[in-house]
């Protein structure tokens, strides 16, 4: 409406009487007083009554721990001399904590340490900074507290440096430390191993270890790291609610580890890798690869490891304290032929005639053949329509008894009967019999296919092998469509044509009657060929049954542990894992067969023939063929002999050389391990590597080496 106002009603608020203001008043009274009686119960309750009632922590010390790490055992010869002892070093430490506390927060001390150590001051600070969610690596992983290395073996001119000049470098302090060092360089490296700094993976497995220890990761270092390792000692610290450190407490010095005894000598294992590397040279120069070798020298009475040499090999002392890039890029360059791998213990090798000791044995035991009868010894046989021959064809026209049979090594001899033993198999098999497969009993039996069992980490001792039905058709079944896709795709990478279609014809074959085992396969692992391979310590243990009764060994390189106070913690017994049935007769005759002392008659004879200890020793020889390789050479050869009280015939040592693609077994393997001998007996008026010409019966006085004082 035009003139129009627009009033808005609003009610009169009706006042609270009095009544109603005190009811709220008095709600709000209780409600405080309430409140107030509950807090004061809980406060009286925490004060007096609670037994687990908080005390006051504001200006409270806290106790931490520094950890000292404890010097590692040392690691000795069976004469107590060391194989692995420890050196003290100097070590530099940095307390960033001090340093955060001066006017620079240390900025003028981090300069100073780059001009003595090298690299930059922030790369200092930045690897001694503690780390954090918001600090990355590289940073300090250990407690803020602790001091922090900086420098492990410091220059001398840094340490003096320091300690004449402390003003100028506080929270810098100087510790003498152990580490392992390697007194003899990269002897009886595999045996040994190294030791390395621990990593975070090692802490998880193991929240003992700290920060600064050192752990063994191969070898005996690996075996007996528990005992080697010792125990860790403690710097006790007050810090204040802050984290920093006010004042020291108690100090509990580190306990040295054990000592671990071996059986190996330092001699013998110097003698037996020098001519190694010497035999190595020896076949190049002859025009063969030479790649890599072993020898094993075994006390076979007693299952104890005198000396392992392997090569290529390397210096464990490149590990302590943590190996360099370049170090180990060089280590693992494939140029540089895997010379961490322990060829004697981890390697696998057709054996060649070395496993005639198994095949005869087997031959013997099971009748099929008679030491009292004479067999032909032709050229070459048939079996599966292929012709297989001796070595050089030879051919002897005469019936050969199984002596003569051995010494010429005739290949012959053995095809035909592991082939006959295949055939009675197969009609066995045809009668819905089973196969006896006696060879490969007997195989299993001597220890081929299985862990030797020695005190080395599980990884580093291979089980070797020989094929039969069941192995044959199980992998088959696996590898049945690889065969057949190779077939089909003809190997063009593979430049050599002749290889290329060898191969070729393999997978094609493989594809389609992969699964059968032949009379010929049978042939093959008589004379330790096919697929038949071994380590040379495999083959040692077999040899040591022929001397000490048919035990097969599971063989030891430790002797016994002992603690600081020359108290033999542990004895390490070499254990018998089984005892062969096999006649001792039987291991009379192969040993009597090829003793060195008949002459021409004994393959691998000829290094020995001007040897005046000639017919002290004996040994087989081996030249076992590798496809698309030179051969690899084997000598398993035994002596001292002598006759037990119950006129067997028994060594004091069994030695096995092996040389990769060096030829025969007569020609690189035989004069490698006759150096070997010739120091074992004093040769050429030389005095004997061992005394008496035998391995020490009792353990050696045993005094640790190293102290540890407590830490400036």
């Amino acid at each position: 409406m035009t003139g129009a106002s627009l009033v808005l009603y609003r009610p009169a608020l009706k006042p609270l009487g009095p009544q109603r203001i005190r009811g709220r008043l008095l709600l709000i009274v209780v409600l405080i007083a309430s409140m107030l009686a509950t807090l004061l119960g809980r406060l009286y309750y925490v004060q007096l009554l609670d037994p687990n009632k908080p005390t006051q922590t504001a200006g409270a010390l806290n106790n931490a721990a520094i950890v000292i790490p404890a010097p590692r055992g040392q690691i000795l010869d069976a004469r107590g001399r060391p194989l692995v002892d420890n050196t003290s070093t100097q070590v530099i430490t940095l307390d960033r904590q001090a340093l955060d506390r001066l006017p620079d927060k240390g900025a003028s001390v981090y300069t100073e340490l780059a001009g003595l150590l090298g690299g930059s001051a922030n790369d200092i600070r930045r690897e001694t900074t503690p780390c954090s969610p918001t600090v990355a690596a590289p940073c300090w992983t250990g407690q803020p507290y602790q001091p922090v290395p900086i420098a492990t073996n410091a220059k001398t001119e840094a340490v003096l440096a320091i300690s004449e000049h402390a003003e100028r470098f506080p929270g810098i302090t100087v510790r003498t430390v152990t580490q392992p060092t390697y007194p003899n360089g990269s002897l009886a490296s595999h045996v040994l191993g190294y030791t390395t700094q621990v990593s975070e993976a090692d802490q998880k497995a193991d929240p003992t270890l700290g920060d600064d220890d050192q752990i063994g990761v191969s070898g005996l270092e690996e075996q007996y790291d528990k005992y080697l390792r010792g125990t860790n000692g403690t710097q006790d610290v007050l810090l204040n609610p802050q984290g920093y450190s006010v004042d020291q407490g108690a100090y509990k010095p580190p306990v040295q580890g054990d000592t671990l005894v071996t059986s190996i000598d330092l001699d013998v294992q110097k003698l037996a890798e020098q001519s190694l590397a010497q035999q190595i040279k020896d076949s190049r120069a002859r025009g063969r690869a030479a790649t890599s070798g072993s020898i094993v020298v075994m006390d076979p009475n007693t299952g104890r490891i005198i000396a392992a040499a392997s090569y290529p090999t390397y210096d464990p002392q490149l590990f302590v304290g943590g190996i360099s890039q370049a170090d180990y890029a060089r280590l693992t360059a494939p140029s540089a032929n895997t010379p961490m791998l322990f060829r004697a213990t981890q390697g696998q090798y057709a054996p060649g005639s070395t496993f005639k000791l198994i095949s005869t044995s087997s031959l013997v035991q099971h009748r099929e053949v008679s030491l009292k009868s004479t067999y032909p010894c032709p050229g070459s046989v048939t079996i599966d329509g292929r012709v297989k021959t001796n070595f050089d064809s030879e051919s002897f026209a005469w019936p050969m008894t199984v002596q003569d049979i051995l010494g010429y090594s005739c290949d012959t001899f053995f095809y035909r009967h592991a082939a006959d033993e295949y055939y009675t198999d197969e009609r066995r098999i045809d009668a819905g019999k089973q196969a006896r497969e006696w060879l490969q009993r007997t195989a299993g039996a001597f220890g081929v296919g299985e862990s030797p069992g020695v005190d080395l980490p599980a990884g580093e001792q291979a089980s070797g092998s020989y094929a039969d039905r069941e192995l044959r058709q199980s992998r088959w079944e696996q590898n049945k469509k690889t065969y057949c896709a190779e077939a089909g795709r003809g190997y063009p990478e593979v430049k050599n044509i002749a290889q290329r279609n060898y191969l070729t014809r393999l997978a094609s074959e493989n594809c389609t009657d992969g699964w059968r085992y032949r009379a010929g396969d049978n042939a093959d692992l008589a004379i330790g060929q096919g697929e038949t391979t071994v380590s040379p310590l495999q083959l040692a243990i077999a040899y040591s049954a022929m001397f000490n009764g048919g035990k097969i060994m599971e063989p030891t390189f430790g002797w016994a542990v002992v603690d600081g106070t020359g108290k033999v913690v542990r004895k390490i017994q070499p254990k018998v894992k089984r005892t062969l049935d096999i006649a001792p007769s039987t291991f009379d005759y192969i040993a009597k067969s090829l003793n060195f002392g008949r002459g021409w008659a004994v393959s691998g004879a000829f290094a020995y023939l001007d040897s005046p200890y000639k017919a002290k020793i004996g040994g087989k020889t081996g030249t076992a063929e590798v496809e698309g390789k030179d051969d690899t050479s084997w000598l398993a050869s035994w002596g001292p002999v002598s006759k037990t009280k119950d006129g067997h015939v028994t060594a004091k040592f069994v030695m096995v050389g092996m040389i990769e693609q060096a030829g025969t077994g007569a020609k690189a393997a035989g004069p490698m391990l006759k150096r070997v001998w010739d120091g074992i007996f004093g040769a050429d008026g030389k005095k004997p590597v061992l005394p008496g010409q035998r391995a020490p019966a009792e353990l050696p006085e045993v005094v640790q080496s190293a102290t540890v004082g407590q830490p400036r």
